[in-house]
């Protein structure tokens, strides 16, 4: 799919059709038989939870870990109480189609999830994912954190409009994404205080030129 045919994509999925699992975190597997692809999708915040993670501080997401992951508290926290039953699903989905490719895909608090996720089911597999997200906050923290993650994952596309405030959160030094694919031309002060316009703009094709 093409970025802007994955973000309809992603937001033409009903509400109801997601699982909830853990601390209110929305998810759904998807299976694309054309073009060979088992996407995982996290679903945006509809909540004050978006924003109280974009503020929280980093931790290390596990206490016995070996690796140099820190990240947001408010996202890893929230990954952390679905992670088993997500990955389960995941883990089996991939084991009945070995050959498919595996996209984990998500819009704003979904695109904090993705990256945590695909940390995750290279921990406990090996394989690696790509990560497509839109509008997606910076819940990583530290450069080495983002050198480990980008080990774990194979393609990153991390789209994020110049006017939209959410992908500038949370605004402190040292948060980061993977990667940062800008679109929508200059930034202007005036428009980062419209994210109903700009932050729901990724499927537009003209965004993407």
């Amino acid at each position: 799919m093409k970025p802007w045919e994955l973000f309809n994509f992603i937001t033409k999925i009903g509400h109801g059709e997601y699982v909830t699992s853990g601390d209110d975190v929305q998810w759904i597997i998807r299976i694309d038989g054309k073009e060979k692809v088992i996407r995982l999708i996290f679903e945006d915040s509809e909540g004050a939870t978006d924003w109280r993670n974009n503020l929280t501080f980093p931790k290390k997401l596990y206490k016995k870990q070996e690796s140099c992951l820190r990240a947001s508290r408010g996202w890893g926290d929230a990954w952390k109480s679905c992670n088993d039953d997500v990955m389960a699903a995941l883990i089996k989905t991939v084991e009945i189609l070995p050959d498919y490719a595996v996209h984990i895909c998500g819009w704003s608090y979904g695109g904090a999830m993705s990256l945590l996720a695909a940390e995750d089911f290279h921990y406990r597999t090996g394989k690696k994912a790509s990560v497509f997200t839109f509008g997606a906050p910076k819940p990583l923290w530290g450069k080495k954190t983002r050198e480990y993650v980008r080990s774990c994952v194979d393609e990153a596309r991390q789209f994020a409009h110049a006017n939209d405030l959410i992908a500038l959160l949370p605004p402190f030094p040292g948060y980061t994404r993977l990667a940062t694919d800008r679109v929508g031309g200059k930034r202007s002060f005036f428009q980062l205080l419209r994210p109903d316009i700009w932050h729901c703009a990724y499927g537009m094709e003209s965004l993407y030129k």
